[in-house]
């Protein structure tokens, strides 16, 4: 009986512990690095969903020629994706 009884407890402790854990997933931050947004607009950009302009100036191009901002997101064009 003394062998059942610390099995339950054992067995609520056990279930109380996986309820209140989080994922893994859940705890990291989900921080984009500038890499990272930089290959969200380019991509956006080439797929027509944001204007050249617009492209050009969330990037912070020197430029305003799209040939250039061509160049420059040439480069994440086949980058694949790490987040």
């Amino acid at each position: 009986m003394k062998h059942f009884l610390s099995l339950v407890v054992f067995a609520l402790f056990m279930s109380g512990c996986t309820k209140n854990t989080s994922p893994v997933s859940s705890l990291k931050t989900n921080v984009i690095s500038e890499t990272q947004r930089q290959r969200n607009l380019c991509l956006d950009w080439y797929a027509y969903r944001i204007e050249t302009e617009k492209a050009i100036s969330d990037l912070n191009l020197k430029t305003e020629k799209e040939s250039d901002l061509m160049v420059y997101c040439e480069f994440f064009k086949n980058v694949a994706d790490t987040n």
